[in-house]
């Protein structure tokens, strides 16, 4: 978010039409579910009950970045007309 921020202040960038910053941050919220590879260097670095406890702070930061990732975009992506079944 801040380099996307950063890239549209000093004009190497801007946003699409129709995105708005909040939208960004959604998406980008979305980006931390990706918990994989913490949890592989977890692996690596970690034993017993510490390993154990990484991987559910690991397992609970992603399932709250998707919740508050999910919830900007619901909120403030606009909202389209979906056609009858």
């Amino acid at each position: 978010l801040l380099f996307s921020w950063l890239a549209v202040k000093t004009g190497l960038a801007r946003l699409p039409i129709g995105v708005t910053w909040a939208a960004v941050a959604g998406g980008g919220f979305l980006a931390g579910i990706g918990f994989s590879m913490a949890i592989f260097i977890a692996e690596l670095a970690l034993q017993g009950a510490m390993l154990g406890a990484a991987k559910v702070g690991i397992l609970a930061g992603s399932v709250v970045s998707a919740a508050v990732g999910m919830s900007l975009l619901v909120v403030f992506l606009p909202k389209t007309a979906r056609p009858l079944p």
